[in-house]
C-alpha cells in the first residue's frame, strides 16, 4: 500500500469499518462539563444520547491537536508511504489546521491535506473514493485532486426539529433560530462547498421532508454516478422514510443509496432527529 489515507472522526467512519478500508481516523472530542470524550473511541452513540439526556450540561466539541495528526503522519512516512488526509471544511472546524500544522512537521514526507469542503456523510463519501482509487494505484497527488474536484457537484440538505443545538453552536444566526421556533418555520438548509445556507424555509417538518427530498432529487444528471446518503441523529425511523421515498422516485438506479447515523460530535452540532441528505457525483470505476 504505498498511499495512506487519513481522515477525521466527523466522517463518521467508526473503528471497525476504518480496519476494513484500511485507514486511520483521527478523532474530535466531544466535552461534557469538565470531561472530553475521543469521538468513537471513548464515547459511542448510545453513551452520548444517555449523557445528553442526563447531563445538565450540554456537549460542546473539539479538534484534534497537530500532535494526533503528526504521530499517525510520522508512522505512514516511516514506513515510505505518501499520506492523504481529507478532512472537515474549514469553514465549520479548525481541523484543517492541525492537519497542516503537522503535516508541516515532517518536510521530507509526502502529505496532501485536502479540505473536503463537506462533513459527516459527504466527507465520507469522498474518503470512500479515495480508497478505491488508492487500490486502483492513483498516487497521492492523483488521489488529493480528484478529491479536490468533487468541490462543485457535492451537495448536503438537512433539517433538523430543533435549531437550538445548530444555534448554539453558531452554525445558524440566533435570530433565526428564534424565528423559526417562533412562527413554527422549518429552514431546509444546503451545505455547499462548505457554506451553510438556508435553501428553503416551510411551516411544517413533514413539507420540509419534501422540500430537501425534492431538492437532493433535483441534483441528479448522471445517475449511474450518482451517491445519495442518507444521515440521521437518533432518527432511524425518518431516515427509513427519506431513503424509501428516494429510492420510489428515482428514474434511474443510482450508483448507491445508503442510511448511516452520525456519531457523537455531528450530533452534538444538530440536535437529535435531524436528518440530511448527502449528494456526490463519483466517477471512480
Amino acid at each position: 500500500m504505498s498511499v495512506a489515507i487519513v481522515t477525521d472522526s466527523t466522517s463518521d467512519i467508526d473503528p471497525l469499518h476504518a480496519r476494513e478500508l484500511g485507514i486511520d481516523v483521527v478523532p474530535l472530542f466531544v466535552i461534557f462539563g469538565e470531561r472530553s470524550f475521543q469521538d468513537y473511541i471513548e464515547l459511542t452513540r448510545t453513551q452520548f444520547y444517555d449523557r445528553l439526556q442526563n447531563d445538565r450540561v450540554l456537549p460542546s466539541t473539539s479538534q484534534p491537536t497537530a500532535a494526533m495528526f503528526e504521530e499517525v503522519f510520522r508512522k505512514h512516512a516511516a514506513a515510505g508511504r505518501d499520506v492523504v488526509c481529507v478532512v472537515i471544511s474549514q469553514t465549520l472546524s479548525g481541523t484543517i489546521n492541525a492537519a497542516s500544522s503537522a503535516a508541516a512537521h515532517l518536510p521530507d514526507a509526502h502529505i496532501e491535506v485536502v479540505d473536503s469542503q463537506t462533513v459527516a456523510g459527504g466527507l465520507r463519501l469522498q474518503v470512500e473514493q479515495a480508497v478505491r482509487l488508492r487500490n486502483r494505484g492513483a498516487s497521492a497527488d492523483e488521489i488529493a485532486e480528484a478529491l479536490r474536484q468533487d468541490w462543485e457537484p457535492q451537495r448536503l440538505y438537512a433539517i433538523a426539529p430543533d435549531l437550538s443545538h445548530l444555534e448554539r453552536m453558531g452554525r445558524i444566526g440566533k435570530a433565526k433560530a428564534i424565528l423559526g421556533t417562533l412562527l413554527r418555520i422549518v429552514p431546509v438548509l444546503r451545505l455547499r462547498r462548505g457554506v451553510v445556507e438556508v435553501e428553503a424555509q416551510v411551516r411544517t417538518f413533514n413539507r420540509a421532508v419534501e422540500a430537501m427530498i425534492e431538492a437532493g432529487l433535483s441534483l441528479i444528471k448522471d445517475y449511474p454516478v450518482t451517491r445519495l446518503l442518507v444521515m440521521h441523529t437518533n432518527a432511524a425511523e425518518l431516515a427509513e422514510r427519506v431513503e424509501s421515498e428516494l429510492r420510489s422516485r428515482l428514474r434511474e438506479p443510482v450508483r448507491s443509496l445508503e442510511i448511516l447515523e452520525a456519531g457523537p460530535v455531528i450530533a452534538a452540532h444538530a440536535g437529535p432527529g435531524a436528518v440530511g441528505v448527502f449528494y456526490l457525483e463519483d466517477r471512480v470505476p
